[in-house]
């Protein structure tokens, strides 16, 4: 009997130990079953709302097996329970940013293919105004006072085109990183957005409408100016982009004809504004009968204007039939309302002059101000010459005798 009740004793302690040990062996099986379903529901979200939903998910995990820590601390390999959660939250972290950005990312492209609509829009309008401004210039010559608004209208608009071509370049291109050339899908999308938005197109006819308009004769010595340094901004500008637009947007065909024939166009357009530049500054003096030596380079500019003006403080340069005094003002006139506020900003922009240079030619047109400017004896002399007037009247009178 004895024997038959230890039997029976160590039988249910087998079958109660047996039973825990299932139950622990699901609870681990159960765990890591649940574990592998959350990671890949992160996984797999790509939305906010998504990985919203996930993390509950990771929260009621935690929460469901959080009394068998102990346990699954020391079951769970290689990362027990502590450790794989903590995995399972970096990695909802990770994906929850990488969602955010993803959408900040679209949100950011959706507004760049807006404004490459917009500026597409701009540029084909104002080439459309621009086309109809060249005819009109080439009808109007009769008429000079309005040929003068047209050229200005005409010139104004160039400007607003040339720079709205290029800001849609930069449009097209901030969508993706300038460093990395797109390939596949991507660069098909980028193919299509170039042709469609006519970005060659514009940057050849940008090119052809301002040699065209520096033919005009009617173009003022500012507005010569102010070209020289549009055109300089526009190379720099295409200088910088077309090897990409090269490399990634065309093939190899396309990119052997396009970008010669444009660096050859922008080329003439360099040479032409160079010559017309050079032309409105000699003439600027020559129309005044200013004899300042011809200016041809950068370095022809401060050098030529100091020399005239140190001959004119010398006499070297002074001819006796003119009045010095004219001369510093029909200089003066040229140097502060034509040089220093248009001319003068250009020529430092593209490195033809210096503050120095400016501030030297400021120094000898004070001194040269000083030597001619008028002298006031005469005025002196009548002053004077009145008073001595008044006062011999006044004498007389106070001389004369009293009547009866």
């Amino acid at each position: 009997m004895k024997q038959f009740i230890l039997t029976l004793a160590v039988a249910f302690l087998f079958t109660v130990t047996s039973a825990q040990e299932r139950s622990n062996s699901e609870l681990k099986r159960d765990f890591e079953k649940e574990y592998k379903v959350v990671l890949k529901s992160i996984n797999d979200a790509e939305t906010p709302e998504a990985i919203a939903v996930v993390g509950e998910k990771v929260n009621a995990l935690e929460s469901s097996y959080s009394s068998h820590r102990e346990f699954l601390n020391k079951a769970l390999f290689p990362d027990n329970f502590d450790e794989s959660i903590a995995k399972l939250k970096a990695q909802f972290v990770y994906s929850e940013q990488k969602i955010k950005a993803i959408g900040e990312s679209a949100a950011r492209i959706a507004a760049l293919e807006q404004q490459v609509e917009s500026l597409t829009a701009e540029v084909n309008k104002l080439s459309g105004e621009n086309t109809s401004l060249l005819a009109q210039l080439k009808e109007a010559k009769a008429e000079r006072d309005s040929l003068k608004k047209i050229v200005g209208t005409l010139r104004e608009n160039i400007a607003k085109r040339d720079k709205a071509v290029f800001a849609l370049v930069d449009s097209l291109f901030m969508q993706y990183d300038k460093n990395t050339e797109p390939t596949g899908d991507v660069q098909k999308s980028q193919q299509s957005k170039l042709e469609r938005s006519n970005v060659l197109t514009n940057i050849k006819r940008a090119a052809s409408d301002n040699i065209e308009f520096l033919s005009s004769t009617l173009l003022s010595g500012s507005d010569v100016a102010k070209l020289y340094g549009e055109q300089r901004k526009f190379e720099s500008s295409w200088n910088g982009v077309k090897n990409l637009i090269g490399n990634a947007y065309l093939s190899n065909k396309e990119k052997a004809r396009e970008i010669p024939t444009i660096d050859t166009m922008i080329a003439e357009w360099h040479a032409k504004v160079d010559a017309s530049f050079w032309k409105a500054l000699n003439n600027l003096f020559s129309n005044a009968t200013l004899n300042v030596a011809p200016i041809t380079s950068a370095g022809d500019i401060h050098n030529n204007l100091a020399k005239f003006i140190d001959d004119q403080l010398t006499g070297a340069g002074a001819k006796s039939d003119v009045d010095p005094y004219e001369v510093y003002e029909a200089f003066n006139t040229i140097w502060t309302e034509e040089l220093k506020p248009v001319w003068v900003p250009v020529m430092k922009e593209n490195n033809m002059i210096t503050d120095a240079n400016a501030a030297d030619i400021d120094t000898k047109m004070q001194l040269w101000y000083a030597k001619v400017k008028p002298s006031n004896w005469l005025l002196y002399s009548i002053v004077g010459l009145l008073v001595i007037a008044l006062a011999y009247i006044l004498y007389g009178r106070m001389k004369k005798p009293a009547t009866a």
